[in-house]
């Protein structure tokens, strides 16, 4: 069995499965659980492997990463992501790891606050990616390292993964034939592999949970 650990953009993979396949549903209603997108993707991988790869995947660990409100954001509840990572981590059994990372917010200088009318901006999670995916890779723990991930920021840290060669380095993507961006692949100097999931993976990947 060849060992997989799959490292998550969480807002990029949200999102972008929430424009392609429930762009008219509020964006709660999308939220991914990661353990069950891992499922999902070991699943498709299992189905139909990469070329001259014979041996069956198994999912090992799951590193996620998404920004954080701030508590007295009345807009994001601080409480509410905080469930979700208690709950993906004990749905994870251990293999399951959320890292949050603060939202950075426009600050309101005369009512000395943040202001809250703007939407805050994720700030340095590509960054935690890039290291992340480097990490694995170089760690020698797994066979393949995954990047969930369509941000094109993160392509020269997928380059330089590769270079270690400890770990077959690899991409997953959403895909439907009904919308033209999902078609093309992260461009990156090296070939890596992507596996597509289609929306009955996404459908599955969903969390059934609701948080107050």
């Amino acid at each position: 069995m060849a060992s997989v650990a799959i490292v998550i953009d969480y807002q990029n993979l949200h999102m972008t499965g929430h424009e392609v396949f429930m762009p008219s549903q509020a964006k709660e209603h999308s939220l991914i659980s990661p353990w069950r997108f891992g499922h999902q993707l070991i699943a498709a991988k299992n189905a139909s492997p990469p070329p001259g790869l014979a041996e069956k995947f198994e999912l090992k660990f799951v590193d996620v990463f998404r920004g954080l409100p701030d508590v007295e954001d009345p807009h994001r509840s601080y409480k509410r992501n905080l469930a979700q990572k208690s709950q993906w981590e004990k749905e994870g059994h251990g293999r399951v790891r959320v890292t949050y990372r603060p939202l950075k917010y426009r600050y309101d200088y005369e009512n000395r606050t943040n202001d809250w009318s703007i939407p805050p901006q994720e700030k340095g999670v590509d960054v935690q990616c890039a290291l992340a995916l480097c990490k694995h890779a170089r760690s020698g723990l797994y066979d393949v390292v995954i990047l969930a991930s369509r941000d094109t920021d993160l392509a020269p840290a997928v380059d330089e993964a590769a270079t270690y060669r400890q770990s077959r380095i690899e991409l997953v993507k959403w895909f439907s034939p009904n919308v033209r961006h999902t078609r093309g692949n992260l461009r990156t100097q090296t070939r890596v592999w992507t596996t597509s999931l289609d929306e009955a993976s996404f459908r599955a990947s969903l969390d059934p949970t609701v948080y107050h």
